[in-house]
């Protein structure tokens, strides 16, 4: 296997994006990080490509009887295309001929894990893995075993901060992962195993199947990309505001910029503090989160966890990081984090995550993933796990 390159690919909601990884030892890999070669390629759309309605996707999820039109199989070709082009990018930038690849798609994947049947805001791929390695391998790159299947960009995040050698998950037993990109990735580590947020279900919802209290799902309000698209609307589609990004303005003192900012930290608070309580004392009674949260089993198997890390990566993590947006964001989240926990009435929780003088949260509960790219190096960590690699 010395010949053989290993890629990651974040096949993400807009790009794919692929890059070149490695491994201490690709038989038993214990760590892993990025090299520095990387390609991606944006999707191109199809014009007048409208996708399915959901309900109908899932309709026809369900009765198993998959109708794609043609549009939809040209623009998923497209799609598909787009990803074997970056992968082959990466193969052509580093000299090599043999490739094993791992893989990542949002969207419900067919039973096989080898394609998409329903998806949000694009097409259905239902034989994805099929036409990727095709393509792959038609422009000379040879495929060292097949794509195991597309995982989940979340648990992808999840993979990469417990393989990668700086990764947030290596040195504690149970912490939770909150990335903001286009949407919000979810990741739990607890006693000291990787839990799928799918696996957990019964107990414990995703951030866009959960309603905050001001009403929109915490991914429509805090993903970065939602971070953006409400600054923008606030900003009346420029409204002569120069910034374009709403930490960036804050910073800069526009007053709507920081109103935003501070929502949006209160909404992250409120976040990061369901998972605290849901962890340890089983899901909320919170009317406003609706009935299906009301359904989740408050009785699980890791009642009692008390986390001992909380980390923000993504887009939203680095700017959690950045000094100069510190005041704007960083401070803001950790104050209104630090007031849910001292409400909570959750004595033990209070002792663990505050400083018993201040009542402020503890220095390093909450920390930002510098880790770049983390869905992609999941990806290429779940490559070499594969039973068939």
């Amino acid at each position: 296997m010395n010949d053989v390159l290993l890629i990651g690919v974040d096949g993400g909601a807009t790009e794919a994006k692929a890059h070149a990884a490695a491994c201490n030892d690709l038989q038993r890999p214990t760590s892993f990080r990025l090299r520095p070669e990387a390609a991606a390629r944006v999707y191109p759309r199809l014009p007048g490509f409208t996708p399915v309605a959901v309900a109908e996707q899932l309709a026809q999820r369900n009765s198993g009887d998959i109708r794609l039109s043609e549009q939809e199989v040209t623009q998923g070709r497209m799609w598909i295309e787009a990803a074997a082009q970056a992968v082959v990018e990466i193969a052509q930038q580093c000299g090599a001929k043999r490739a094993l690849v791992g893989m990542g798609m949002p969207g419900l994947k067919t039973p096989d894990g080898r394609g998409i049947n329903t998806i949000n805001n694009g097409p259905r791929m239902p034989r994805y893995l099929e036409m990727l390695e095709r393509m792959i391998a038609a422009a000379g790159v040879e495929l060292a075993s097949p794509v195991a299947a597309l995982g989940s960009d979340a648990d992808y995040c999840g993979l990469g901060e417990e393989y990668a050698a700086d990764g947030l998950f290596r040195d504690v037993q149970d912490a939770y992962y909150l990335g903001g990109g286009t949407g919000i990735a979810d990741a739990m580590k607890l006693r000291g195993r990787l839990v799928p947020f799918d696996a957990a279900k019964p107990w414990i919802q995703k951030s866009w199947q959960m309603p905050s209290a001001l009403g929109p799902t915490f991914e429509k309000l805090v993903s970065a990309s939602s971070l953006n698209r409400v600054w923008g609307d606030l900003n009346g589609a420029g409204g002569g505001r120069a910034a374009p990004y709403p930490e960036v303005a804050a910073v800069q003192g526009d007053p709507l910029a920081m109103a935003w900012l501070d929502t949006a930290a209160l909404v992250l608070a409120e976040l990061i503090f369901e998972r605290l309580w849901t962890i340890k004392n089983g899901r909320a009674d919170a009317p406003h989160r609706g009935e299906a949260y009301a359904k989740l089993n408050p009785e699980h198997e890791y009642r009692g966890v008390l986390l001992e890390r909380v980390i923000i990566g993504q887009r939203v993590g680095l700017i959690y990081a950045d000094a100069q947006y510190r005041a704007v964001v960083a401070d803001k989240l950790d104050a209104y984090l630090a007031s849910c926990i001292a409400a909570g009435g959750d004595a033990e929780m209070a002792r663990t995550y505050l400083n018993s003088a201040t009542s402020a949260l503890k220095s390093g509960f909450v920390r930002a993933s510098r880790l770049r790219a983390a869905p992609a190096l999941g990806a290429a960590v779940a490559a070499v796990r594969a039973p068939t690699a």
